[in-house]
């Protein structure tokens, strides 16, 4: 029986695919990859024809990178002619596909936050013949006690469904881990949750692959649940969770919560800023405070107009909070308010900016604030100081 699963991708894709090799090895399969390395000796192209007529699936990441190389098109096409099953995953959309890829049942990956990993591995245990009959698929060579634990996670019993899972975290085995990350797909949302709380535990907050099931439990009646997610997910800093964080930011009804999702989008930075930015602009100035304050921490230039906008919210407390973030940035906010200050068609806006360039008092800023002053005394023809607005 051939063994392995082949993968066919672009080098920009390559932190996608890492993870994806780790899924593929935690539940069993063996992997063959074709290295930028391998493409670059003189006989790639007998290697890989062997390494796809020994293989039983071929796994197309789709991008438009991949879509435009060379390398991947001859690989599922020489695949597809070999009788091997192609699965395509799509990483990113990608326009106009070639016919015979279109037409495949591709797997969705390009939810960062809910990646198809059950899915797509059920479908190679399917091309390999063997059964896997629960929620969650393991190794066939996993230990007992893994198998044990994943047929628990579909008893109908709440308390058997926990004490699998925390014994599962307790197993000191890459099988159960795989179990572990697995469960954070299951049917039932209880599993998901505490697989989910019990992974980013286990792992000390680094792996994303918790994020899904930290997600759903941001929507838990229980705002103790609530607010431990929103700290899990804060600690991970993986941005796929932004949309859902800046949800809770906004309409959770408990205001606990909604400062706890603030402080978890400050920690995820630069992907949580264009959203905490529109957030700025929100009706209710509790919101637009928030956004504020989860901007403080960051000191991230691409925030820098909505926060000068900010500096003139009708709201005083608005107005302090982003002030308190611009003034943080110290030197990194100077060039942006600059060009603020410049080209803003609101006068107050740049007035504002310019009394926060003098507040942060940078030999660069003063000079600007300056020749900005010098420029619209002469335009109006007065020449009265310009410091208030």
């Amino acid at each position: 029986m051939n063994k392995h699963v082949f993968v066919s991708y672009k080098h920009e894709e390559q932190e996608f695919v890492e993870m994806l090799i780790r899924q593929l090895l935690a539940a069993g399969f063996k992997v063959w990859i074709d290295t930028e390395q391998l493409r670059a000796g003189e006989n790639w192209r007998e290697s890989i024809n062997d390494a796809i007529k020994d293989c039983f699936a071929l796994i197309l990441v789709i991008s438009p990178e991949s879509k435009a190389s060379q390398y991947v098109t001859y690989e599922w096409a020489y695949a597809q002619g070999a009788g091997v099953k192609v699965i395509p995953l799509l990483y990113k959309a990608t326009e106009k596909l070639h016919p015979q890829i279109e037409n495949l049942q591709y797997l969705d990956f390009t939810d960062r936050a809910r990646p198809s990993w059950d899915k797509l591995m059920r479908r190679l245990f399917e091309l390999q013949g063997e059964h896997q009959p629960h929620s969650v698929i393991v190794s066939r060579d996993a230990p007992t006690a893994v198998h044990t634990a994943v047929a628990a996670l579909d008893s109908h019993n709440a308390e058997e469904r926990r004490s699998a899972l925390k014994s599962l975290a307790q197993m000191n085995h890459p099988t159960a881990y795989a179990a572990l990350v697995g469960a954070v797909q299951h049917p039932m949302r209880d599993v998901r949750v505490d697989a989910a709380f019990l992974l980013a535990k286990q792992t000390n907050y680094k792996d994303a692959a918790a994020v899904p099931g930290l997600l759903d439990a941001l929507s838990d009646e229980d705002a103790r649940i609530r607010t431990a997610a929103c700290k899990a997910l804060g600690d991970i800093g993986d941005g796929a969770a932004v949309t859902e964080l800046l949800r809770v930011m906004v309409k959770d009804n408990d205001s606990n919560i909604r400062w706890q999702a603030t402080g978890a989008l400050g920690k995820i930075g630069a992907d949580a800023v264009p959203g905490l930015c529109e957030a700025l602009r929100d009706e209710d100035w509790k919101v637009r405070r928030s956004a504020a304050e989860a901007l403080w921490p960051m000191h991230e230039a691409q925030a820098i107009p909505a926060l000068a906008e900010a500096l003139i919210d009708r709201n005083d407390v608005v107005r302090q909070a982003a002030s308190g973030a611009l003034d943080a940035m110290g030197a990194i906010a100077v060039p942006g308010l600059i060009e603020v200050m410049k080209t803003s068609k609101e006068a107050m806006v740049s007035r504002a900016a310019a009394d926060m360039l003098q507040k942060i008092g940078s030999a660069q800023g003063l000079e600007a604030v300056q020749k900005w002053n010098a420029s619209r005394t002469a335009g109006t023809g007065n020449t009265s100081r310009l410091g208030t607005w």
